[in-house]
């Protein structure tokens, strides 16, 4: 009855799933990042969040993902709300902490539980201009 209770944990991955990407798709992806940051440097306030977010996306397919972080945080600075960044930072900040559980660097853990709480807050703010 209880025989499978304690079983071993699954070690974790630190990077969940990273498709590689052709030599092709790497030049694609490295050409559109150059524009995006080309656009942010000339877009009025309206457009910076979402060319923020393109910006992010972008660099989660290379694998950039301290890249895809600032890039996240950045269009949360400009504009909060649910959407693409936030929905990406959170998964990104779980990797990031799971990585640094794995390390056991408790250090990096509490800053990306931080992040975490700091995400929810802005959740919790969205949600109360809402109404």
């Amino acid at each position: 009855m209880f025989k499978n209770l304690f079983k071993a944990k699954k070690q974790i991955e630190s990077q969940p799933d990273k498709i590689e990407l052709s030599d092709a798709e790497n030049l694609v992806i490295a050409e559109t990042i150059e524009k995006l940051n080309q656009q942010i440097a000339e877009a009025d306030s309206s457009d910076l969040a979402q060319l923020y977010d393109q910006l992010g996306e972008n660099e989660v397919k290379r694998g950039n993902v301290d890249a895809a972080i600032t890039a996240f945080e950045k269009s949360l600075e400009i504009k909060e709300q649910f959407g693409s960044a936030y929905n990406n930072l959170l998964n990104l900040y779980e990797t990031k902490r799971q990585e640094s559980a794995q390390q056991k660097d408790n250090e990096a853990i509490q800053k990306w539980v931080t992040k975490t709480d700091d995400l929810l807050a802005i959740s919790k703010r969205v949600m109360k201009s809402s109404f």
